[in-house]
């Protein structure tokens, strides 16, 4: 084995045996004072020396002294201006996935002894066990990029050029058939309606509006404006901090109408039994869980098993679908669904269908 050069390059063992190597590296004068740092935690000798040589090419003038604290304690300091700008539900995942992913692997390490190696290595691994490692990586890099702002890192280990680019976790399905067409929608409420009511308006409500799953649990009869035809849609479901149920405003903070049909209003007034100020309750007139469509779902399809199979969500890119096979403009169908973008709106909601390329061909008849 060659000699090491860099005799500042010193090999110590983790509790589980694993080999590391760290240094301690003096920089010069700064104010009249020694600027010293350390780093550790290197799988190898080459992997330190190369940045003990970029911290030894640094003007100790300009470096910045990396304060000990660890992730964890980094975490809590960037929590509160992160949860400024970001709705409650949105706030309890983010928790939960340091949680689940950050804490054990990096919550115990001092920042600035967390290598940009370590980072890759980890991340590397997650991948081959997690759909969304992606979010796990920019959520470490902007808690990372939190110290820098408030001086206690000079530079960001999360390099992002060193996060793999695909997963080898078998992917959702696929959602390029995640739809109805016209007359499979009707069978499926017309198998909804003998199901019981409730179920059947619920369906109707999605299939016709291209509303949320979430979005749908959410409606008050108040949200709800016969003399103008349309449905106000100003809140959803959601779970909270400690898994709290909630409502707060819809995806993308952003209130917005959508169209209500002549059969669906004359349904909706026949289907109010209570005084309830909600649509779809408990006994104890709270909100339901959004667990709950999802029992409608399966008793719907074990009612009648000859049913294609689509998620609840897949009743909303049937409504796109259809009302872009129907010709409607494509900004109005974006706007009812609440889309940030029209792209978002042709390439994810909307779906070829035989029936729409065989429209097509009688449209190019016409013309030629």
């Amino acid at each position: 084995m060659p000699k090491h050069k860099n005799t500042n390059i010193k090999p110590y063992k983790l509790k589980n045996g694993q080999k590391r190597y760290w240094f301690r590296i003096y920089l010069g004068m700064k104010g009249g004072k020694k600027v010293e740092t350390s780093r550790r935690g290197f799988k190898s000798y080459d992997e330190a020396d190369a940045v003990y040589k970029q911290l030894a090419a640094e003007d100790a003038q300009d470096y910045i002294k990396q304060k000990q604290i660890t992730f964890d304690e980094l975490y809590h300091k960037w929590l509160p201006f992160y949860s400024q700008n970001v709705k409650e539900s949105t706030l309890w995942k983010t928790e939960t996935l340091y949680k689940n992913h950050l804490k054990d692997q990096f919550g115990d390490q001092y920042i600035d002894q967390i290598t940009t190696a370590e980072i890759a290595d980890y991340f590397l691994d997650l991948s081959a066990k997690l759909v969304k490692y992606k979010m796990v990586f920019w959520y470490m890099r902007r808690i990372l990029e939190h110290a820098i702002d408030i001086n206690l890192l000079s530079r960001n280990p999360a390099r992002a050029s060193l996060l793999p680019k695909k997963t080898s976790v078998k992917k959702r399905r696929d959602v390029a058939h995640n739809f109805y067409t016209a007359d499979q929608l009707h069978q499926f409420l017309d198998t909804a309606k003998e199901y019981n009511e409730r179920t059947y308006i619920y369906f109707s409500i999605l299939a016709t509006t291209g509303m949320r799953k979430s979005e749908v649990l959410a409606l008050k009869w108040s949200d709800i404006e016969f003399n103008k035809q349309r449905i106000y849609v100003q809140r959803t479901t959601a779970y909270g901090e400690n898994g709290a149920y909630i409502t707060q405003l819809p995806k993308g903070n952003k209130k917005r109408y959508v169209p209500l049909d002549d059969k669906l209003a004359h349904e909706l007034k026949h289907y109010r039994r209570d005084l309830s100020d909600k649509l779809f309750h408990t006994a104890k007139k709270d909100y339901l869980r959004q667990s709950k469509p999802d029992q409608w779902l399966a008793a719907i399809y074990a009612k009648d098993p000859d049913l294609k199979k689509i998620t609840i969500h897949g009743l909303r890119h049937t409504f796109a679908t259809l009302l872009n096979q129907a010709g409607v403009n494509p900004k109005d169908v974006q706007a009812i669904l609440g889309h940030s973008t029209l792209d978002l709106t042709l390439d994810v909601y909307t779906h070829s269908t035989p029936e729409g390329r065989e429209k097509a061909r009688a449209e190019i008849n016409k013309l030629f």
